[in-house]
């Protein structure tokens, strides 16, 4: 399977950004807790590479193409498991990059134990393995296969929306990028699904993001189609009746960005600008997001870079940002932010992050471990919300 990866991944981070935005009220200026910090702190040193592992000098090198097969290398040598946890345990970065090097773990966990291969997955670098997996498999079985594999995701609801997402992604790349076929696809498996009604939504915003980004190439040595892209800044979400709009600008805010070379403040205005509050909260919410990457793994930079969408959308930034630290395996990070927002904003901080703790497909004793990390008294709400749990 060849990889066609974009210039402008979804996860790209910037070399030059403006840390410092001015509004019509003034200058907006970080709280001077998170000033003092900023003054003290020191660059951390990178993680070094274990020698008794040799794929990780490719996995952690520039050359990406070298980083998919030196991944792929690791796991026929170790096995799914242990490759995940060698990944993880790396300084691999959470990006666009490290994210499809994990996908090559996914692909072969597909080819070696077939649909039960999503049961050898793990949740790092978002999900991808469980990515990889399932594209594997609706290569080789079609469309039915989509679902036989996020059937067995089940046991986890956030689990189970990032495996109909990476089904999103792979539906799309079936239709060679025919968005309207891939969305009645979505439509046709996931319609009826009663127990998990945002699984239909998923499945829209992995197709959403794949048009966007186009990281699967399902052909050899042809172009990717890109039919439903234009400088519209809102298409084309607003081809789309009303039912897909949640996929589509859950993602458009990247177009945007990526049309304005990084800009993220005139990103901003143009989701305040599309006449339709609920999708400028989106909108704004995926602008969140395009931040979350930019931090490269330091949680005070969420501060300094949420900024730049204004007072208006600071606080939902930074609270989405603890929410994307946690997602990625960054759960001290997101445990840090919210113990240096407002006084205001910190129930509403630490409830996001509780609630990912809670429905984190771990085990119990590991979840109460995550809860005593927690500052009170949101330690005893993570841990009360633990007590029902088997």
């Amino acid at each position: 399977m060849r990889f066609n990866i974009p210039l402008l991944i979804w996860l790209t981070v910037l070399t030059f950004l403006i840390f410092w935005v001015g509004n019509s009220n003034g200058t907006f200026t970080l709280p001077k807790e998170i000033q003092t910090i900023l003054a003290k702190k020191d660059t951390p040193s990178p993680t070094k590479s274990p020698e008794e592992i040799p794929e990780l000098k490719g996995i952690l090198g520039s050359d990406q193409t070298v980083r998919l097969k030196s991944a792929r290398k690791l796991v026929e040598r170790v096995d799914v498991e242990e490759a995940l946890e060698i990944l993880e345990k790396s300084s691999l970065p959470h990006t666009g990059e490290g994210h499809l090097a994990v996908h090559q773990i996914g692909f072969y966990a597909y080819q070696k134990y077939g649909v039960d291969s999503i049961l050898k997955c793990k949740d790092y670098f978002l999900y991808a393995c469980y990515h990889g997996a399932i594209i594997e498999a609706a290569s080789d079985q079609g469309f039915e296969a989509i679902t036989k594999m996020t059937d067995r995701c089940k046991a986890y609801p956030v689990r189970y929306f990032q495996c109909v997402h990476a089904g999103g992604h792979s539906i799309l790349a079936i239709w060679d990028y025919d968005l309207p076929k891939a969305l009645e696809t979505c439509d046709h498996l996931y319609e009826k699904e009663a127990k998990f009604p945002e699984a239909l939504s998923s499945c829209h915003n992995g197709a959403f993001m794949e048009n966007l980004f186009g990281v699967h190439d399902w052909g050899k040595d042809k172009e990717l189609k890109r039919d439903w892209l234009s400088d519209d800044p809102y298409f084309p979400c607003n081809y789309f009746e009303e039912k897909y709009q949640k996929g589509c600008w859950l993602n458009q805010a990247a177009r945007i960005y990526q049309m304005h070379s990084g800009d993220i403040a005139k990103t901003t205005q143009i989701c305040e600008e599309i006449g339709n509050d609920q999708y400028t909260a989106w909108c704004m919410d995926n602008i969140a997001r395009q931040i979350h990457p930019l931090t490269l793994g330091d949680p005070i930079k969420s501060f300094q870079f949420c900024q730049q969408v204004g007072p208006k959308w600071y606080d939902n930034c930074v609270v989405v940002n603890a929410g994307s630290f946690y997602s990625v395996g960054g759960r001290d990070e997101a445990f840090f932010i919210c113990s240096q927002v407002s006084p205001a904003l910190k129930n509403e901080c630490f409830q996001r992050v509780i609630s990912q703790v809670i429905s984190d497909p771990i085990k119990k004793s590991e979840k109460e471990k995550l809860c005593q990390k927690i500052e009170m008294p949101y330690k005893n709400q993570c841990l009360s919300g633990l007590s029902s749990l088997p």
